[in-house]
């Protein structure tokens, strides 16, 4: 009997043991599943992160390639300074809202405020930088009024050399070989849209140093701004670029004896599709991308902003789009396929 009793506790045990294993087997297997499920998740979930960026840069870029045909627009009304002038002003309003609303959600969600690091050096880089955007402008529309229009876009578009150039003596920037030979043939692609208004255009010295000054202007600006990223958050940052900016077009615009706001709806609705469009959404969206990409990279993919604004226009105004035009642009985008992909690739 004593002996029986004993042989049916063995078995029991036995069979307990048996099933704590089947069932730690069973959890290390749910756990297992679980762990792959959730690594593919975050897989998936960087992929879609990663592509994300670079979408957003391309949205930002179509976005402002609207500002030539709102321009053109609102010039039936005001002067090119007017009209950036009020780009500058209602863009600082909505950023500063956005600002205000921000606060106040976190002051109601018992959030701590998020305060900036407001230096004397960060101060002073956010100035240079309104002010370099700012000036790019003026020598943009400058440049227009001394030299033609292709020659004053393919001095402008040397952006991206003075960009490197100074992402090099600022940042210690490096580029591979096959950054360099993708910029040299985004270059060529950008020289070959205008390649047939070249070969007749007419120019000055005061107009090719103005077009060239504006490029150098614009690689100012996205360098403070690539260094302003590390502190500030894009929509801070654009605050203070379009209210330095507008502070600097106002004695401009008063000096020119040109009207300063619109008359009619329709100016009104240019003007605000431009702060919107173009600043709010363009500009925004490329200060956002210089947390993920250098400003050399954001500078060339700008190349685009000629095509773009050509293909709308072409649509929009029928303009001609002759077969130069076209192999300049396959040309661009491969040298920026080129270009871009290898800083990608070493930036990941």
């Amino acid at each position: 009997m004593v002996v029986a009793r004993k042989r049916d506790k063995c078995i029991l045990l036995k069979c307990y043991s048996n099933f704590i294993i089947f069932i730690n087997v069973l959890l290390w297997r749910t756990n297992y599943k679980m762990e792959n499920q959730l690594n593919f998740i975050g897989r998936q979930l960087a992929k879609i992160s990663a592509m994300a960026s670079p979408a957003l840069l391309f949205i930002g870029i179509v976005a402002l390639s609207f500002g030539s045909i709102f321009i053109k627009w609102s010039e039936n009304e005001l002067s090119p300074d007017a009209t950036v002038f009020n780009r500058f002003w209602l863009a600082t309003i909505f950023f500063a809202l956005w600002q205000f609303a921000k606060v106040i959600i976190q002051f109601r969600e018992r959030e701590p405020i998020q305060r900036q690091p407001y230096t004397y050096q960060n101060l002073l880089i956010l100035s240079t930088s309104g002010i370099s955007f700012a000036l790019n402008l003026v020598c943009i529309a400058w440049s227009l009024t001394q030299t033609s229009v292709a020659i004053s876009t393919v001095l402008h578009n040397l952006a991206p050399i003075f960009t490197s150039l100074g992402a090099w003596l600022l940042f210690n920037q490096g580029f591979n070989r096959q950054f360099v030979i993708g910029m040299i043939i985004a270059f060529a692609g950008a020289i070959g849209i205008e390649i047939e208004e070249l070969s007749t255009a007419t120019s000055n010295l005061v107009g090719s140093s103005v077009a060239i000054l504006s490029a150098i202007f614009a690689a100012a600006y996205l360098l403070t701004v690539e260094k302003l990223r590390t502190k500030f958050d894009s929509v801070t940052i654009q605050l203070w670029i379009c209210g330095i900016s507008a502070i600097v077009m106002l004695p401009l615009v008063l000096l020119s004896g040109d009207k300063i706001f619109p008359s009619t709806l329709s100016g009104w609705a240019w003007v605000i599709s431009l702060a919107l469009v173009c600043q709010i959404v363009g500009q925004g969206l490329l200060t956002y991308s210089l947390n993920k990409f250098s400003s050399v990279v954001v500078s060339l993919v700008h190349l685009l902003e000629p095509i773009i604004s050509s293909l709308f226009a072409w649509v929009i105004f029928w303009e001609r789009l002759s077969f130069s035009n076209w192999v300049g642009f396959i040309i661009l985008l491969i040298g920026l396929y080129i270009a871009v992909s290898s800083q990608v690739t070493v930036e990941n």
